[in-house]
């Protein structure tokens, strides 16, 4: 009989446990690890990311990866209104999810979702910064969870119904304007004297949009109708996404130039946080070390295992013999 608090017991069923789901499971295990292992990795790279990143001014700021401090703010225009709790905000991120039953388990699963890609800005002492919060790691303070009965939230969370009875649930997370605020990514200058560099990388950029639509492509550049786009061809094609990249810059430097963050382009970290740069160090230091822990606890889980199975008894020709 098997004994939850013997060791030899756990022993046996090691050893007797089927080889293909045995050898199944301990890989499954093995990967876990691995993952958790990288995961403790990354999230040390992101609290170094943070910590190490010099703070600059706006108005000073050199162009490259940056990090800046301040407040968020609107910029001029219509106001942005939070989908679910109808909320002022400069950015707002929410997810609405049903109670799904299966058996005996209950989960909740996401049936709505949306992330706001408005523009808005970062302000110090020094001047402001457009942010383009697209693709951006968002850590807000602010964030709220109820509960209803319908698909979409019929009242706000001061006026929600129980956890347990309630068929869906709601999350807003929002960030208000002037709360404070710290980002880090690339800052650029937009507008003005793009540069030749700027320029070919543009065009580079627009032909490969326009290869994309090779029905397109074909219609506009295809002199001789043979149905492909030879090296004459293709330099026509060069020539005209050239001359409307011109024409775009020539347009754009009429504008004042504007400063702008936004997701660097090397893969870097875009992180954007209303909670100080401490707390967030913190937390992904907590994290590291929760992954770690995962880690070291899972190997030697796998490790004991491996070894169990691996010095199971064997047995000896002579006793499997049984005589006439």
């Amino acid at each position: 009989m098997f004994n939850l608090f013997d060791p030899g017991s756990w022993d046996a069923a090691i050893r007797a446990a089927d080889p293909a789901s045995f050898w199944f499971w301990t890989l499954a295990l093995c990967i876990v690890v691995a993952a958790a292992l990288f995961a403790g990795f990354l999230f040390l790279v992101r609290a170094w990311t943070v910590q190490e990143t010099p703070l600059s001014m706006i108005r000073s700021a050199a162009q490259g990866y940056v990090k800046f401090e301040g407040h968020a703010d609107l910029m001029p225009g219509p106001p942005i209104i939070s989908p679910l709790t109808s909320n002022p905000c400069v950015w707002w991120q929410y997810k609405i999810e049903e109670r799904v039953s299966t058996g005996r388990n209950n989960r909740w699963q996401t049936i709505d979702h949306g992330t706001c890609d408005d523009l808005f800005l970062i302000c110090d002492s020094s001047g402001h910064c457009v942010v383009d919060p697209e693709k951006a790691e968002v850590i807000p303070a602010t964030e709220t969870v109820w509960y209803g009965d319908e698909p979409r939230p019929l009242a706000g969370p001061a006026l929600g119904t129980f956890a347990l009875t309630s068929r869906y649930r709601y999350v807003e997370k929002l960030i208000h304007a002037k709360e404070f605020i710290f980002a880090l990514g690339l800052f650029h200058t937009q507008g003005g004297d793009a540069g030749a560099m700027a320029i070919n990388d543009e065009v580079a950029q627009l032909l490969r949009q326009w290869k994309q639509n090779q029905a397109e492509l074909l219609r506009r550049f295809d002199a001789n109708h043979d149905g492909q786009i030879d090296d004459q061809e293709w330099e026509a094609a060069r020539e005209a996404a050239r001359q409307q990249v011109l024409q775009q810059e020539q347009q754009a430097a009429q504008r004042p130039p504007v400063d702008v963050l936004s997701q660097p382009k090397d893969g870097r970290r875009f992180l954007i946080s209303t909670r100080p740069e401490s707390s967030v160090v913190k937390g992904f230091r907590l994290w590291a070390a929760a992954c770690l822990l995962a880690f070291v606890a899972g190997g030697a889980l796998a490790g004991y295992l491996v070894s169990i199975r691996l010095t199971a008894p064997t047995v000896s020709q002579s006793s499997r013999y049984t005589a006439p």
